[in-house]
């Protein structure tokens, strides 16, 4: 759209007349402004390589407020999660923009004027990070970044200081082949290939979103912080322009357990065995060598998906107890399960397409104004206690029916950052357990 008005434009007119000048500019300042920001969910195709981002049909009923049961603890807190759900409002509200008009890269004088990636993020510092004595527990400051909806880690390869989006939908620590300030929404960082060295393992093709690309997968020293924590090689991914553009962007993979043909995972290389993504007032990563949860109050996991339905990784997955959009239950079928994944790298909600058109036969049979208004996810504990997740309005799209398991006939849903912002999620993943704080 920008490129069709400039190019159709007579410049010589704009000299003469300022008005119209002024009017086009703007024009172009404010479609340059909603641009940057960007208002795309953000999900990998672990979970499906299928959803459109033209199929955003709650994107105009307003935003993803995150509205769980749990109560603040203070008033600071409150403030500032508030804060975060504000602008997850705003970018929902302007996520129907055509995409070539959301993907526009702009020189580095402009880009520098419309950033909008520091509006609630706080400066980190290396200096943040926690790294207790025998160093199998280390503590990480996250940032939620506006332009990405989502919330970045700080990390180290080869001396280079990048950031990813904590993702605990996908394995792979990754780095940008590009060492661009302005080219996408966020800096990720500089890939430098002459500091790192063979991995032995061959380039791939990965599927993030609806984005395809190669992966060069190469060995470099990583560590958090390079005074407090000694590097340690290890394989990662290098990310080019494909899988970079529109609603891509680097990831910070948090599954473990994979097949043995997928490439390494980070915390496969590391040997944590547990970790804990806080997502309250002062947001941080932590991960552990040791169980982190105790006691019977946690949700259990399970890995049917990988057992039974052969998923190639192992994703942080439980069974639904109850699932009500709009104060009505939706009927699950008790022959099949009902799997939730819980995925922080993604921005609202996915769900399989029975459900999907099931909600919409619903919708239209009531005649709600709402498709996706007021939705509550509960579960069950060990315990036997009920913990429930609910969000208000969230980007919800369909997985689509090329799913990565053929043979897998269940309801699945994927909860992201709508229901997850504001709470702190768990999980010792050798032991199959998941708690939820608030």
């Amino acid at each position: 759209t920008f490129y069709l008005m400039v190019s159709s434009l007579d410049f010589r007119c704009w000299r003469r007349s300022p008005v119209v000048f002024a009017i086009y500019s703007s024009f172009i300042v404010l479609l340059l402004t909603n641009a940057s920001v960007g208002g795309f969910q953000s999900q990998r195709s672990f979970v499906s390589p299928a959803p459109a981002r033209t199929h955003l049909d709650s994107a105009s009923q307003g935003g993803l407020e995150s509205t769980t049961k749990f109560k603040c603890t203070t008033d600071a807190t409150a403030k500032e999660v508030n804060q975060r759900r504000i602008m997850l409002q705003q970018i929902a509200k302007i996520v129907t923009l055509p995409t070539a008009a959301a993907t526009i890269i702009y020189p580095p004088a402009l880009a520098a004027a419309t950033d909008t990636t520091t509006t609630i993020a706080r400066t980190i510092t290396d200096s943040s990070v926690v790294l207790n004595n025998d160093g199998s527990r280390v503590q990480v400051p996250l940032e939620y970044i506006q332009a990405l909806d989502a919330y970045v880690v700080h990390y180290y390869l080869f001396g280079e200081r990048f950031g990813a989006i904590v993702d605990t939908g996908s394995p792979f620590l990754t780095c940008p082949s590009t060492c661009s300030a302005w080219s996408y929404k966020y800096k990720w960082g500089c890939y430098h290939p002459e500091r790192t060295f063979d991995s032995g393992l061959s380039n791939t093709i990965e599927g993030f979103d609806n984005n395809q690309g190669k992966v060069v997968w190469r060995k470099a020293g990583f560590s958090f912080d390079e005074d407090l924590q000694p590097q340690q090689n290890l394989t990662f991914g290098v990310f080019g322009p494909d899988l970079l553009d529109g609603p891509g962007g680097v990831f910070f993979g948090l599954i473990k357990d994979t097949d043995k043909w997928i490439r390494p995972s980070f915390l496969g290389q590391t040997g944590y065995k547990s970790f804990c993504v806080d997502l309250r007032d002062n947001s941080t990563l932590t991960l552990s060598k040791q169980a982190m949860i105790l006691g019977d109050d946690y949700i259990p996991l399970t890995r049917d998906l990988n057992r039974r339905y052969k998923a190639p990784v192992v994703h942080y997955i439980a069974k639904a107890a109850g699932f009500i959009v709009n104060g009505l239950p939706l009927k699950l079928d008790v022959r099949t399960p009902t799997y939730v994944i819980f995925d922080t790298g993604l921005s609202g909600m996915a769900v399989s397409d029975e459900l999907y058109q099931g909600r919409n036969l619903q919708a239209r049979k009531n005649r709600e104004k709402s498709l996706w208004g007021e939705v509550k996810v509960s579960f069950q504990t060990k315990a036997g206690d009920e913990v429930e997740l609910s969000a208000r309005k969230p980007i919800t799209t369909p997985l689509g029916q090329d799913t990565p398991w053929t043979k897998f006939k269940g309801n699945l849903i994927v909860l992201g950052l709508a229901f997850l912002d504001g709470t702190s999620m768990s999980i010792d993943i050798d032991d199959n357990k998941l708690q939820l704080k608030k």
